[in-house]
């Protein structure tokens, strides 16, 4: 098959804009920048996608609620929270159910908890 000239300038555009792409910033965890962890804006987003289907005020899975400060203090405060959601003893971790947090998100949680786990 023979190609028009405009034909092939396309398409050598084309390949071009495709193997010449800007590459992609990695995404950069909050857990290993300087700031402090952010309650509200970084430990809750966490437990809204992760936690709340299950520990909310309706569903209290365990008798566990998870959607207010003092809530996951107290939780966070006994070492249950992070043991649930990190691997113990080769076993992996029990929360979420059917899941697990993502690496950054399981280092801003140990991050925050670090830091005394502020209401910030």
């Amino acid at each position: 098959m023979r190609l028009s000239i405009s034909s092939n300038l396309l398409l050598i555009c084309c390949l071009f804009s495709c193997t010449n792409q800007h590459p992609v910033e990695p995404n950069i965890c909050i857990a290993n920048q300087s700031k402090e962890i952010s309650f509200k804006t970084d430990i809750v987003p966490i437990l809204q996608k992760n936690c709340w289907s299950c520990h909310n005020a309706t569903n209290h899975s365990g008798g566990l609620v998870l959607e207010k400060y003092q809530q996951v203090f107290d939780d966070a405060q006994s070492g249950e929270f992070y043991d649930a959601i990190i691997s113990l003893n080769g076993n992996p971790p029990k929360m979420p159910k059917g899941g697990t947090l993502s690496e950054c998100e399981t280092a801003t949680i140990k991050k925050w908890i670090d830091n005394k786990m502020p209401n910030n």
